[in-house]
C-alpha cells in the first residue's frame, strides 16, 4: 500500500455504497434493524479510589413511551465502575445505511462479493468491558441500545454472555428485541451483516476460553483459531491488561506465556497488532511522535510532557498520567495533593508502569475536546466531550465548527461555555465551511504524519491507517489559539461514544470500517502486496 492510498476515498452516499457493494437495499438485516440512539451522553469523572455509583433503574413498563420525543434521565456506569449521568432523547428513525441485503435482483452475480473472497473473522471481547447485569450495562458508556432480531440475540448471548442484555418490556415488532449491547460486539456482528456474510463470516469466542485454550494448547481452541483469517481482539496492551480481577490471570507469567503461545498460530492476522498496542500502551512514544510532528510538520501546541523516574521531583501544577491505563483511571490533577507522592504513585504501578508529568491545559477542563473517529483516512464521526461542574462527562455530536480566530475572539471577549464551542448558529456558509476545513485539515494532516511515522518505526503497516480516534484539544501559544492532539486511541476498547451519535451514524462508522478492513485484509493476503 503506498502512502497516498492511506487516505483513499470511501464514499458513503447511498448511491456510492450501492455501487461499492454491487447490490441494492432490500430486506432488513439481523443487525441494527431499528437503531436506537441518544443525543448526548455523560460519564462521571473517575476518582482512583471511588467505586462506581449506583443508578436509578429504567422503568420497563411502557418503556417505549420514553423513546418518543421527551428526555429520559438515566444513570450510566462507564467501563471501570465510574458513574455517569445522561439526558437522553431517543429516535425511532432508521438510517438507509443500516440495512444491507445480498439480493442482487438482476445485477451481475459476479458483483455479489466485494472482491470475491470471504474472510473468516473471530471476535474476542475484552473482559474489562463485560457487565454483570442489565442495570449495570444500562449505565455503561460502552453499551448502546439497539433493536435486533431474536435469532441474532440468542446467538450473541449464547456465545458471549455479559456483553449483551435484553431489555424487558416495551413494544417491539414480532421477531425483534431491544438489547443493550457492547459497542464493539455490535460492530463485530455488523461485519457479518454486510452483503449477507459474503465479505465476512464472523464467529465469537469468550476471553476465558481463548486465554485457557492458548495457555494449555487446547487442540480444539487452537484448531478453531487456525481456521480464521483474522482475530479481532486478544490482549489489549494499551490498558491495564495485567489486572487479575478483570483478566483472571493465575500468575503474572501467564501474560507473556499466552503471547508466546499465540505466535505459534502463524496463519492468523491479529488486528490490532499486539506489537503496535504494546508501544501505544506506554503512551510516551506516541506523545513524543506527536510533539515532533507539531514542531516540524503540522503547527500545533501539544502540552509539554516529561517522563518521571522514581524519586524525581514531581513538578507542581502538572497533570500526572500513567501508562497502560484508560478511562482516566490513572490521571491525577494538580490539586490532588495526597496522590502526588512517590509512595502513592508506586502503589498504582505494581508491574513497572511509568508515570508522566504533563503541562496542565486549562482549556481542556473548561471547553472540552473533540473525539474524532478516522476510518480508512476519512473522518466519519466527531463527538465533542467536556466535564461538567459536578465532575461528569457530557458528549454531543459535532455538526458545525467555529474557526480558531472566531473561538479566540469569543474566549477573549466573553465567558464562553463548552456548549457554545461547537455547532454555531450564525455566520455564512463560507465561514462555516472554512472552519470545518481548518479543523479537518489539521486533524487529517496530523493523522497522516503519525501513520507515516509509525510505519517507519514498525517497518510495515499500522492499524491507525484503518481505525483510530484522535482526541483534539485547543491551547494558546504565543497569543494564538491552536489545535493539538491530546491522545490517540486505536484498540477495540476505544469508546465509540455511540450514545452521542445520531441514529444511522453508528452504521456508517461500522460499514466504513468493514470496507476498510476488507481492503486491508485483501492486501495482507496478497503475496505481491507491498
Amino acid at each position: 500500500m503506498d502512502d497516498d492510498s492511506l487516505a483513499h476515498e470511501l464514499k458513503i452516499s447511498k448511491s456510492k455504497l450501492l455501487e461499492m457493494y454491487g447490490m441494492i437495499l432490500d430486506q432488513l438485516d439481523a443487525i441494527d434493524v431499528d437503531a436506537e440512539a441518544w443525543a448526548s451522553t455523560s460519564v462521571q469523572a473517575p476518582i482512583l479510589s471511588v467505586p462506581g455509583s449506583e443508578g436509578a433503574p429504567i422503568p420497563t413498563d411502557h418503556a417505549d413511551d420514553h423513546l418518543i420525543g421527551g428526555a429520559l434521565e438515566m444513570e450510566h456506569l462507564p467501563y471501570q465502575g465510574l458513574g455517569m449521568t445522561s439526558v437522553a432523547s431517543y429516535s425511532r428513525s432508521t438510517s438507509e445505511f443500516s440495512q444491507f441485503s445480498g439480493s442482487l435482483q438482476g445485477l451481475d452475480p459476479d458483483r455479489g462479493h466485494r472482491k470475491g473472497r470471504q474472510f473468516k473473522v473471530i471476535y474476542i471481547p475484552d473482559p474489562s468491558r463485560r457487565c454483570c447485569s442489565l442495570s449495570e450495562c444500562e449505565r455503561n458508556l460502552g453499551y448502546a441500545l439497539r433493536t435486533i432480531t431474536a435469532k441474532t440475540y440468542e446467538k450473541l448471548e449464547g456465545a458471549l454472555p455479559g456483553y449483551i442484555f435484553r431489555r424487558p418490556g416495551g413494544r417491539s415488532k414480532a421477531g425483534l428485541v431491544k438489547v443493550y449491547i457492547s459497542e464493539w460486539l455490535w460492530v463485530a456482528a455488523r461485519l457479518s451483516a454486510v452483503l449477507d456474510e459474503s465479505m465476512f463470516l464472523v464467529s465469537y469466542m469468550s476471553w476465558e476460553r481463548f486465554r485457557d485454550g492458548i495457555l494449555e494448547f487446547d487442540k480444539d481452541v487452537v484448531a478453531e483459531l487456525s481456521r480464521q483469517d483474522c482475530l479481532l481482539g486478544g490482549i489489549d496492551y494499551t490498558i491495564d491488561y495485567r489486572s487479575s480481577a478483570a483478566y483472571g490471570w493465575k500468575d503474572v507469567s501467564d501474560i507473556e506465556r499466552l503471547a508466546t503461545n499465540l505466535k505459534t498460530i502463524r496463519n492468523v492476522i491479529m488486528w490490532p497488532p499486539a506489537r503496535e498496542l504494546k508501544r501505544a500502551g506506554w503512551k510516551f512514544p506516541v506523545i513524543a511522535d506527536l510533539a515532533a510532528i507539531a514542531e516540524s510538520q503540522v503547527p500545533s501546541c501539544p502540552p509539554v510532557t516529561t517522563r518521571l523516574n522514581t524519586g524525581d521531583t514531581i513538578p507542581q501544577g502538572t497533570v500526572l498520567k500513567r501508562s497502560q491505563s484508560d478511562c482516566s483511571a490513572h490521571v491525577i490533577m494538580p490539586d490532588a495533593a495526597r496522590m502526588r507522592t512517590w509512595s502513592y504513585l508506586m502503589s498504582q504501578a505494581p508491574a513497572g508502569e511509568i508515570w508522566m508529568a504533563q503541562q496542565h491545559v486549562p482549556f481542556l477542563a473548561k471547553l472540552g475536546e473533540w473525539r474524532v473517529y478516522i476510518v480508512g483516512g476519512k473522518i466519519v464521526q466527531v463527538v465533542h466531550t467536556y466535564r461538567t461542574g459536578n465532575g461528569s462527562w457530557h458528549g454531543r455530536q459535532v455538526q458545525g465548527y467555529w474557526s480558531l480566530d472566531e473561538l479566540q475572539a469569543k474566549i477573549l471577549s466573553s465567558d464562553i461555555t463548552p456548549m457554545e464551542v461547537i455547532n454555531p448558529d450564525e455566520g455564512t456558509t463560507d465561514q462555516r465551511n472554512h472552519a470545518k476545513e481548518e479543523f479537518e485539515a489539521f486533524t487529517l494532516d496530523t493523522w497522516k504524519h503519525l501513520v507515516l511515522t509509525e510505519k517507519a518505526s514498525a517497518s510495515g503497516p499500522v492499524s491507525i491507517s484503518i481505525f483510530c480516534r484522535l482526541d483534539i484539544g485547543i491551547g494558546m501559544e504565543n497569543g494564538r489559539l491552536m489545535y493539538f492532539v491530546n491522545e490517540v486511541e486505536r484498540s477495540l476498547t476505544t469508546s465509540l461514544w455511540m450514545g452521542s451519535m445520531p441514529d444511522g451514524a453508528h452504521g456508517i462508522l461500522a460499514d466504513t470500517l468493514a470496507a476498510t478492513l476488507y481492503d486491508w485484509l485483501t492486501g495482507m493476503m496478497d503475496p505481491m502486496h507491498l
